[in-house]
């Protein structure tokens, strides 16, 4: 979907905060609003199990009370009281400012969307649902493995290409995610998305953490919070034209701070435009 098709949307993530003074807190929602789609929604999903092993005398009914209030705000329910009467961009303000009481509330983020309540199924299950890090760690695979500058890449043969993505319950979040590009020479870089909305580099292949057959404990995990799953698309739409490929161009593109923001991949025939939306990574393919 090109940018021209895609509409601003803004975003604040809610935080059960069981102690105020502590500033420790667990995500438990999300509220997005897209003023040119005339959308605003939430959705929240309160982790008892990691919110009382935080703070094993909070009252979690009463922080799950306050998350459901907010839905209802969010949507406009009559029983939400006066608050959920106002027009969508006065209810956001109002739950997307900052607060002291045990739900607290991020800064406000933005990005571009064509489907307003994918991106908020997303943004919920990438930044609620999923504890710890971006990307499982492994022995084999971890930030040991972060490159301080992308290596050079012009005159490599690109042999294999996956994708890395998100799976909940049988359903593969295929929008985004992190590419892997392994070359002739035995040279592998992976892309992923960084949590301060930088591009990270690797110098390693993915490891799963979680392989076949699954622990019991294991399969409670994943059938719980899903699972990043590695996909060879090396031969598929629209990557096959990649493969056997020799890079001639390859251009980082930075931010301001002179922080790693993109990177353009070209071979004689395809152009892999790798981009940050809205934090996530987003992969384009074409015909240079």
């Amino acid at each position: 979907m090109s940018a021209q098709a895609r509409s601003p949307f803004t975003y604040t993530v809610l935080r059960a905060v069981p102690r105020v003074e502590r500033a420790e807190f667990i995500n438990a929602g999300v509220v997005l609003f897209c003023r040119e789609r005339r959308f605003l929604d939430a959705r929240t999903g309160l982790d008892v199990t990691r919110l009382t092993a935080l703070a094993p005398d909070c009252d979690a009914d009463e922080i799950a009370a306050q998350l459901a209030g907010i839905e209802r705000v969010a949507r406009g329910d009559s029983s939400a009281g006066p608050i959920a009467a106002l027009a969508k961009a006065e209810r956001f303000h109002w739950l997307s400012s900052p607060s002291s009481t045990m739900v607290g509330r991020s800064e406000v983020h933005t990005g571009l969307t064509g489907d307003c309540a994918a991106t908020l199924d997303h943004l919920f299950r990438t930044l609620v649902m999923t504890p710890g890090a971006r990307l499982p760690r492994h022995e084999g695979w971890n930030r040991a493995n972060r490159l301080s500058v992308p290596p050079a890449l012009v005159g490599r043969e690109i042999t294999r290409i996956r994708r890395l993505h998100y799976v909940f319950q049988g359903e593969v979040n295929t929008s985004d995610g992190p590419i892997e590009l392994t070359f002739a020479d035995g040279l592998v870089l992976m892309c992923d998305a960084a949590a301060d909305w930088t591009l990270e580099a690797y110098g390693a292949a993915w490891v799963d953490p979680l392989p076949e057959p699954l622990s019991e404990s294991d399969r409670s995990y994943v059938d719980r919070y899903g699972r990043w799953c590695a996909y060879d698309v090396t031969e598929q739409p629209p990557y096959g034209g990649l493969a056997n490929q020799t890079v001639q161009q390859a251009i980082p593109q930075y931010n301001e701070l002179l922080e790693l923001t993109g990177y353009l991949i070209r071979t004689e025939e395809v152009v892999l435009d790798l981009q940050l939306w809205a934090g996530e990574l987003r992969v384009f393919v074409r015909r240079g």
